[in-house]
Formats: C-alpha cells, structure tokens, sequence
C-alpha cells in the first residue's frame, strides 16, 4: 500500500476503534494468532456498518472489495484514496479478482464479503465464486470470520449522505474469527475442473462462516 494511503488507512482505522470504544458493545473473539504475510478475509454481510467496524480486527494493510460506497460522493473518492477494491459496476467487477490478487502479491491483505449484498439475518446467501478464484489466483491463508448484532440493534436508516436508505447497528456488535483456512484439495481439481474447485472452497467457508455465528449464540457471549 502506498505511504499516503496506509496512512489514511490507519487514521480511518483508529477513528473507527474509537466510535466502537465509546458507543458500542462490541465484543471479538479469535479461535488462533493470524499467520503472517497476506491474507484473504472473508465474512457474512449484514449491514452498511460492517464495513467500517470489521477494518479494526485486524493490523493487516487492507483492500477491501466494496460495492455501492464507491457511488457515495466523497466517500467514493476517499476509498480509491485509500486503495480499496471497487465492485461498484458490472465492469468494475470483472477486474476485482485480478486486483486483489496484485494487491495479495504485493504483501497486503483483502477483504471481500462473498455474499456480495446484505443478508437478513435469517440466512447467509450464496456465496459468490469470487473469494474462490482469488485463491484459486493466489493461494494464501484465508481468514473466516462471523459476524452478528442482535437484531434489535439492527435498523434502515435513510442516509443523506449515501441519498438512499441503508441497513446499520447501534450499541451492539459481535465477530469471530476463526482459523486460517487452506484448501489444497481445491487447487488440485482446478486443473481439471474448475467450477468444482470453486464450489468446493464455497460449500467449505460458508458452513465455517455459520459455525462461527452459531457459535457466538450459543458458547460466546451473547446479550
């Protein structure tokens, strides 16, 4: 990441912890220390705010893949400022893959929300095979984690910022992160089929992503 948007990224990122630290329950829990070097994180995606609040889990320089923020006035501006990952279009989502991977290779870290919109909390959807073919691109450690509020918490608030209603919490907000994940079977079928190979790390990280939120109702602490 280049000097002046690492550290915007980081001032962005202390502000965050410091909105989370005043006004918010926000509990994390990690199943093991993250490995070093480039990551893949990957998450459920159920809000506007998990964007901002999952930037503070981890110290990884980061390039998150992001929709519709890049179509906020100044908003937008700021992310390409900060080198995030623009998914706003159909044709800027035909490079997200070959994006993160040069970002992967340069020794920083991706997030990517495999569902590609928000959920309803009743169920994840189907994850995207974009996650997998990153991996598939470059293979490196990829980082589950599950994300939760109650859903209380949980409301649509017209953004007059954004000109448009979105989904965002208040008070309380829950993440675990689980172990690093490889999926070497994966990479040995790609040669022969590829679309398994994807299904393959797809079927794999949504039922840890759940687990992981199950696990926050039921083991972990929950309010």
């Amino acid at each position: 990441m280049k000097p002046v948007s690492l550290l915007l990224h980081r001032i962005y990122r202390r502000v965050v912890k410091i909105v989370l630290a005043l006004n918010y329950d926000f509990q994390t829990w990690q199943e093991q220390s993250l490995p070093p070097g480039p990551k893949i994180f990957c998450s459920n995606h159920f809000s506007s705010s998990d964007v901002h609040f999952v930037t503070t889990l981890m110290p990884d320089a980061l390039h998150m893949v992001i929709g519709p923020g890049f179509g906020i006035p100044v908003v937008g501006s700021f992310l390409g400022w900060t080198e995030q990952i623009r998914a706003f279009t159909k044709e800027d989502r035909k490079t997200v893959v070959d994006e993160a991977v040069r970002y992967l290779r340069q020794g920083d870290s991706i997030y990517i929300f495999p569902e590609g919109d928000l959920n309803t909390q009743e169920r994840m959807m189907a994850f995207k095979k974009g996650v997998a073919n990153i991996y598939l691109a470059y293979p490196c450690p990829v980082i589950p984690i599950g994300l939760i509020s109650p859903k209380r918490r949980v409301r649509h608030k017209l953004s007059k910022t954004a000109g448009r209603p979105m989904t965002v919490v208040s008070r309380n907000y829950y993440a675990n992160i689980g172990k690093p994940l490889q999926f070497p079977q994966a990479l040995a079928m790609q040669k022969q089929d590829k679309d398994s190979a994807c299904q393959m790390i797809l079927d794999e990280l949504s039922s840890t992503i759940e687990s992981l939120i199950d696990e926050i109702k039921t083991d972990k602490f929950w309010s």
